[in-house]
């Protein structure tokens, strides 16, 4: 009984090992070019200090940074995947998070946020929000950052 017992964990670690290593493994671009991303922003902006970064897929792929620049102000950095220009915005220049969040649960009948991050799209800096209706469809919900106000919606998917 010991010796399964003894099998039983060993077999544990070695496919949580394995794994780990597969996650791991599948992160490392995404997470190459998180790097690459942050010291492209340090070179080519104010950026001093990072303190998150996601990517956005529309129709050109972004790495998004948020930080703070040399006078210690809060900045969204988006970095384009290719050598295009990089483009910077204060922080207080848009609207929080708490607020597009705020607009969308006034305009549209929400059951479950899914997420809310920062993109950029042709008319520039979005906040891109997933969330779920009454009905459990799937929806997408644009807001302009500097505005608030809203620029596109996919619904029922």
């Amino acid at each position: 009984m010991k010796k399964i017992i003894f099998l039983a964990v060993i077999a544990a670690i070695v496919i949580i090992g394995g794994m780990t290593a597969v996650f791991l493994e599948a992160r490392a671009p995404v997470n190459d070019r998180a790097d690459a991303a942050i010291q492209r922003a340090e070179a080519e902006s104010d950026l001093a200090a990072t303190d998150d970064v996601s990517l956005y897929n529309g129709k050109k792929s972004y790495v998004v940074i948020t930080g703070k620049n040399s006078s210690d102000e809060k900045i969204v950095v988006w970095v384009p995947e290719k050598d295009d220009e990089i483009i910077v915005k204060k922080w207080a220049d848009g609207i929080s998070k708490k607020a597009a969040i705020n607009k969308l649960n006034e305009e549209n009948d929400v059951n479950e946020i899914l997420s809310v991050k920062l993109g950029m799209e042709s008319v520039g800096p979005v906040w891109e929000m997933t969330y779920l209706d009454e009905n459990d469809h799937l929806n997408y919900y644009y807001l302009l950052f500097e505005t608030g106000e809203w620029w596109r919606k996919i619904e029922n998917l």
